[in-house]
């Protein structure tokens, strides 16, 4: 007879989920500022503030309970943020390449969490 136990997760996921989170909320942020200073590219800024927000929402509730699907989503928002080396200016691409950097270390310290085999 084998019973189910549930490994906790430890300190690395929550460092990793703070920090994911962290990053989205204040991108969220940042582009709702954009929005209201750039008012001629406000349409591009409150589709990126909405994508945040929504990443931040995935991030606070399924996330944090471990469903597979929000860590693969997860991924959407690093993709994002790593391919403005392609269309921004080179200063502003480098910002969000370095967050896209520390939100894949950070998706990658909270792996283990999701896919643990349940004994």
């Amino acid at each position: 007879m084998s019973t189910k136990t549930k490994v906790t997760r430890g300190d690395t996921f929550t460092m990793g989920w703070i920090v994911l989170l962290s990053i989205s909320v204040l991108s969220t942020l940042w582009l709702l500022i954009l929005m209201f200073t750039f008012v001629d590219e406000a349409p591009f800024f409150m589709g990126w503030a909405a994508f945040s927000l929504y990443t931040s929402l995935v991030l606070y509730i399924p996330f944090r309970r471990g469903e597979k699907w929000a860590w693969y989503s997860t991924w959407i928002q690093v993709i994002l943020f790593a391919s403005t080396v392609f269309f921004g200016t080179p200063e502003i691409a480098m910002k969000y390449f370095v967050a896209a950097g520390l939100m894949a270390l950070c998706l990658l310290l909270t792996g283990p969490a999701f896919f643990q085999k349940e004994i």
